[in-house]
């Protein structure tokens, strides 16, 4: 995350950094995505194409230093052509069951988030909820468990589309998850704009916003924390430096998978290898979903 004025250019595989600071490199290896915060950032096609060859999101923000767009890799898959057929081929049937491990997966883990911020008490009606979830969700059980969830989790006043500092910070963690999902996906040969159930034809990320949802609870936890430790309050009219700093790291959080420890930029890698063997399999089974715990955010398949 770069936010001040830098010079970027690409030295020997290295990413080159000068700012007042001085001059630091880093592997383009190393790098997972690349945030361009500042507006008075300067560099070359060269690094842009470094960067996609390595599979790194290059994601750029407006004057406001929200997110506002992601370049990405194209086609690097080797098996992108048939991995494609497969998602364009797959019937309404796997789709509504996909999305319905989706919402599932998303409706358990705002209960555990709110479970964590607000006791058990306040999450039992979200899990009661997410047992009733059908394929394709016709009832809107999704809709249903966001009315109960963020006025127990954000106060009884918050209200999601809000121009608060609240819904900037959720909004700018939500950018940075969309980026990863959306990075991961093409390094698997997905085609993001062919979503499960998210079907705009004027949006190229159909299927991140799908999957994305999963994870949605990552970011409202991280922004509880933020304003539990008083880091902000929602007044604010823009985000500082620090919070969205601290968002920006996301990707990078650890998760515990059967007993390994992943960042979330992994989980994101092994959701679209899963959503790969799922179409493939035509099993929706084998989509494997992150789950937060008490302790530690694990990772659970099947």
């Amino acid at each position: 995350m770069i936010q001040n004025p830098a010079n970027l250019s690409l030295s020997r595989g290295q990413v080159r950094l000068r700012n007042d600071d001085g001059e630091f490199t880093l592997p383009i290896e190393d790098i997972t995505a690349l945030i361009l915060e500042s507006p008075q950032i300067t560099l070359s096609s060269i690094i842009l194409s470094a960067c996609q060859e390595q599979g790194v999101a290059v994601i750029t923000c407006d004057s406001s230093h929200m997110p506002n767009g992601v370049l990405l890799p194209f086609q690097p898959h080797s098996r992108q052509s048939r991995v494609a057929h497969i998602q364009i081929s797959a019937t309404e049937s796997l789709k509504k069951r996909l999305w319905q491990r989706v919402v599932q997966a998303k409706v358990r883990n705002q209960a555990l988030c709110l479970e964590q911020a607000q006791g058990k008490e306040a999450a039992s009606r979200l899990h009661a909820l997410s047992g009733r979830i059908k394929p394709g969700d016709p009832q809107n059980i999704e809709a249903q468990a966001a009315r109960e969830y963020w006025p127990r989790l954000l106060g009884k006043d918050f209200r999601r589309g809000a121009n608060d500092s609240f819904n900037a910070a959720l909004n700018y963690g939500y950018a940075v998850i969309r980026a990863y999902i959306a990075r991961s996906q093409v390094a698997y040969g997905l085609i993001p704009a062919f979503g499960i159930h998210h079907s705009n034809e004027l949006n190229a990320f159909n299927l991140t916003d799908d999957v994305m949802e999963v994870l949605r609870p990552f970011v409202d936890w991280k922004v509880w924390s933020l304003k539990e430790k008083g880091v902000f309050t929602g007044t604010e009219e823009t985000l500082s430096k620090e919070i969205r700093a601290g968002l920006a790291q996301l990707g990078h959080e650890n998760s515990q998978i059967d007993g390994q420890v992943h960042t979330i930029a992994n989980v994101c890698d092994k959701m679209a290898a899963s959503l790969v063997s799922a179409y493939e399999g035509k099993n929706p089974a084998l989509l494997c979903l992150p789950e937060i715990s008490e302790r530690k955010n694990r990772y659970e398949c099947g």
